[in-house]
């Protein structure tokens, strides 16, 4: 199920990371949305053959993207298809190796397939996950693990509070995060902050295809397509971990 829809985005992703490749090489320029956000001709660039691509293919699907303007139309589809050209503009500009082009279709608010390609490192990772199953739970009580965040969030010390033994590992994007995640890097990977549904919907797509439960950092369900795209914080993790976390986060949230 969706093989068609899954090499088209691996193709597009594909053709965008080539681009943003090529742009950076050359010398990317690039400014700030709203006086605040970064954003390179690299992402506008991406954009472009993103949207060429898929839509090309799928003219009868909606669109949500972070370089697109937003059109309510959306939510009148069952089939969506929501893009970040780059996650980790950031990185990307900084010559960071931890940026991705992230594709994802979500179908009645649930990412059905997930593309996320580094086009720094080559590394690509594409799934679907509309029959996969989770993992049993094995994760013992109290077992150390370590948790991919972001770079950000671990430069000024804005992570979350961590059960005792817990390491970190910084990375830049958070659909990079949540690929290597799913890849088997890590154990779990949380954000406490609100993230764009382009940031994440391909990233749990991944994981959720890996066996991986992926919800709010309080257990709470996503949902993708929504009128405002965001999500309120992130957990991934193996079930037996990602319960352990929900609970002491719960702990932690009504003291």
């Amino acid at each position: 199920m969706f093989e068609r829809e899954l090499e088209a985005a691996r193709e597009a992703a594909l053709a965008a990371g080539e681009a943003v490749e090529r742009l950076r090489r050359a010398g990317v320029r690039y400014g700030r949305k709203g006086g605040h956000e970064l954003v390179s001709e690299a992402d506008l660039e991406a954009a472009r053959i993103l949207e060429e691509r898929l839509l090309g293919a799928f003219p009868g699907d909606g669109w949500l993207s972070e370089e697109h303007r937003d059109s309510p139309r959306r939510l009148g589809k069952r089939r969506v298809w929501i893009v970040d050209p780059i996650d980790g503009t950031r990185e990307y500009l900084q010559g960071v190796p931890e940026y991705a082009v992230s594709v994802a279709l979500a179908m009645d608010g649930e990412p059905v397939l997930g593309v996320v390609h580094n086009p720094a490192t080559g590394e690509l990772y594409a799934a679907t996950c509309c029959d996969a199953a989770e993992r049993p739970p094995t994760e013992p009580t109290g077992h150390p693990f370590e948790a991919l965040v972001g770079r950000g969030e671990h430069a000024w010390d804005d992570l979350p509070p961590l059960p005792e033994g817990a390491t970190v590992r910084p990375v830049g994007s958070v659909a990079y995060r949540l690929a290597l995640l799913a890849r088997g890097e890590g154990n779990a990977t949380l954000t406490g902050f609100g993230r764009a549904e382009w940031d994440v919907a391909a990233g749990v797509a991944l994981c959720r295809a890996a066996g991986l439960r992926v919800t709010g950092v309080l257990g709470d369900r996503l949902t993708f397509n929504q009128p405002r795209p965001y999500v309120r914080g992130l957990l991934a993790a193996e079930p037996g971990l990602h319960g352990r976390l929900v609970t002491f986060f719960r702990r932690f949230a009504r003291e």
